[in-house]
């Protein structure tokens, strides 16, 4: 079993739902990047998007937080925060774009914040930064699109487990929206 876990993946994916439902079911203490963020104060500033996050105060921040076993740390900035050795398991969660772009747009982001996230979700982005950071032995991947979090809680336990573990090479969003079309609707000139 494992017992220091990492959760990843663009926003609106169901980090934080899966972080809740797994400290219910393990027991394990969750970090919530973004929370520690605000909260501590490791801010640069601000951008178009949002805040602009202090990597290097965020970091040591961390490092004080998780002296133990038995966490759950969760954010997209996780390969940005802590390193291989002090995470035994990376659950990234994917969603089909087409379903995320609806969710961030029920969560009232501004346009731009939309392209800018779905974009990032078409090309794998949160994916490619935890593989390149903590080797793809420690990924496993949960498409998260139709899911209840009751079936992404128990993927995730699988996983903990070891019972089973899914790399995510299957899934290529970038191939989906150019059989759709769709690739200047989500990568238009006028965003760059």
């Amino acid at each position: 079993m494992f017992d220091r876990i990492g959760i990843t993946g663009t926003p609106a994916t169901g980090k934080k739902t899966l972080a809740k439902n797994l400290s219910k079911a393990t027991g394990f203490k969750v970090f919530n990047i973004n929370r520690i963020c605000v909260l501590e104060g490791a801010i640069i500033g601000r951008d178009d998007y949002g805040i602009v996050a202090d990597i290097n105060k965020l970091k040591k921040l961390i490092s004080k937080k998780i002296l133990s076993k038995n966490f759950i740390l969760v954010g997209h900035l996780l390969p940005h925060v802590i390193s291989s050795k002090n995470v035994d398991l990376v659950i990234v969660l994917r969603c089909n774009p087409y379903i995320l772009e609806e969710r961030l747009r029920k969560r009232g982001y501004p346009e731009k914040k939309v392209l800018m996230n779905v974009g990032a979700e078409i090309l794998g982005n949160c994916y490619f930064e935890a593989c390149k950071k903590f080797g793809l032995e420690k990924i496993h991947v949960i498409e998260t699109s139709l899911k209840s979090p009751k079936e992404v809680l128990s993927d995730a336990l699988d996983a903990i487990n070891g019972v089973k573990r899914f790399n995510g090479f299957e899934i290529d969003w970038l191939q989906l929206v150019a059989e759709k079309g769709d690739l200047s609707r989500f990568f238009p000139v006028s965003y760059y």
